[in-house]
């Protein structure tokens, strides 16, 4: 197939995120400093034209010497002004797709599109960031029909080579179904149990920061202050209008997060999308699923909801971490219903068992790290404010919480291993509910304390955890012979 190009709109993304970037400096010295003739400031002047105007250069001479290649079972790249970079990546290793696609890319009805490897490093993913829809649908199309290919040429011929050919016609459309969207109730109950209307504070303290750089606002904030503390009537019309201010804050802050929050699945794949301005999206096979992890803060527990994450193979780029939760403010009902609707061979486990009462003695043995440091800390900081009692008090109040903690813990976690699930709950204020059917590669998880019993019943009924620790043993034991 032929090399192509990213769609010009990634020169606009580019100059968009060097405008932005650069637009403090560039208001500080053409703006603020517009009267200026000071020496610092006429070679700052220059030396900001320079960078921007080399800057552009890079920026279309970088989308004009990257080109991509999708082969039949790969696609190629190949990047670099003056030093040529070439990667070959190969279908087979690509675990989960995502499309990004930012304000300035949607007035253009562009996309960016990353297909996530699970490697490390510079390999980690690769990234279309600006293509048509029709293009990322592209490549999506030939990601799809290499691995079909590879299912039926395994079928027919088990233990061969793989195809070497995939096909080229559209794929048919699969069926989604559309297992959950927020109501405006959801998403006015996330923005308060997200607290998104602290957000407002931060904000404007940056932006006093900002302004006060190059306006003196603190003389002019100190009268303002005498002003409202001269008046009681004055000082809680202030409060109550920034209270509205950061609840309003708070709700549009959530809404442009999730309030186009859609999960969907088909036969083969499950579906995340979020967001209005910018809008996220997340493919990831099912057989890629790992885990489910279920995580219980102490305000949610206290409502009864619960935050339900798919643990998948492979990792996410930056900012998109927590795409793979199935929205964070369900139902803890809810919940474990969607992940039976859209895993079901992955079931959550009734009757967990308890660990031994063994297991608390050698919790409470184990030396308290954190309350000796932080003891440590108090004997020589020795804090000095009004209501807060002295260093030994503290010292000790630490050590009861450490060990109230550990207890807690441990009347929490459970475990249960059936067949090829394992499940496992852990945790004092904040709990987690961990389930896995065992599969490669592997992913860890650690449940401290479980009983001998526990640990034979998971080796024995997992040949393949057996069969790598045999692999890992022989290779440790050539590399010493070695």
């Amino acid at each position: 197939m032929e090399n192509r190009r990213m769609h010009p709109g990634r020169i606009l993304l580019s100059l968009y995120e060097l405008v932005k970037n650069s637009a403090i400096v560039f208001i500080f010295l053409f703006v603020l400093r517009r009267g200026s003739d000071a020496g610092w400031v006429v070679a700052g002047r220059w030396i900001f034209i320079t960078v921007i105007a080399i800057s552009i250069l890079n920026i279309i001479l970088s989308w004009w010497r990257m080109t991509y290649r999708l082969e039949t079972d790969s696609v190629q790249i190949d990047s670099g002004i003056f030093s040529r970079k070439h990667r070959n990546v190969p279908f087979r290793r690509v675990q989960n797709v995502n499309r990004q696609v930012p304000a300035i890319l949607r007035l253009f009805g562009l996309t960016s599109l990353t297909l996530e490897t699970g490697a490390d490093g510079e390999d980690a993913s690769v990234k279309f960031p600006a293509v048509t829809k029709a293009e990322a649908a592209r490549i999506e199309e030939a990601l799809d029909g290499y691995r079909m290919e590879r299912m039926e040429a395994g079928a027919e011929n088990p233990g061969g080579e793989a195809p070497k050919m995939a096909g080229t016609g559209p794929l048919p459309q699969k069926i989604r179904t559309v297992h959950f969207t927020p109501e405006l109730k959801d998403v006015v109950k996330a923005s308060f149990l997200s607290f998104s209307f602290i957000a407002l504070i931060p904000v404007l303290a940056t932006l006093y920061s900002n302004i006060d750089d190059f306006f003196d606002l603190d003389t002019r904030a100190e009268g303002f202050l005498s002003f409202l503390t001269g008046s009681g009537i004055l000082l809680g019309v202030t409060i109550a209008l920034f209270t509205v201010a950061a609840i309003a804050f708070g709700i549009i802050r959530t809404y442009l997060k999730y309030g186009r929050y859609e999960i969907s699945s088909d036969d083969e794949r499950i579906y995340i999308r979020r967001g209005v301005l910018t809008e996220h999206s997340l493919s990831v096979r099912k057989k890629n699923v790992q885990a489910i992890q279920i995580t219980e803060t102490p305000l949610k527990r206290l409502l009864g909801l619960a935050e339900a994450k798919l643990v998948t193979v492979g990792t996410f780029e930056e900012g998109l971490e927590d795409i793979s939760s199935l929205y964070p403010f369900l139902r803890k009902q809810r919940a474990v219903e969607l992940v039976g609707e859209l895993l079901p061979d992955i079931r959550m486990l009734d009757g967990m068992e308890r660990l031994p009462k063994a297991a608390l003695a050698v919790r409470m043995l184990r030396f308290p790290w954190t309350a000796m440091v932080g003891t440590v800390a108090l004997y020589f900081w020795r804090p000095n404010f009004p209501f807060v009692p002295d260093w030994p008090v503290l010292a000790a109040a630490l050590f009861v919480f450490t060990y109230a903690l550990r207890c807690f813990d441990y009347r929490n976690t459970r475990y249960a291993i059936r067949g090829p699930l394992v499940q496992f709950r852990k945790g004092g204020l904040w709990r987690e509910t961990f389930l896995t059917r065992r599969a490669k590669p592997v992913h860890v998880e650690e449940l401290k304390d479980l009983p001998q019993s526990a640990a034979e019943q998971y080796t024995e009924r997992n040949p393949e955890r057996i069969r790598a620790d045999k692999e890992a043993e022989s290779w440790k034991t050539l590399q010493s012979g070695s």
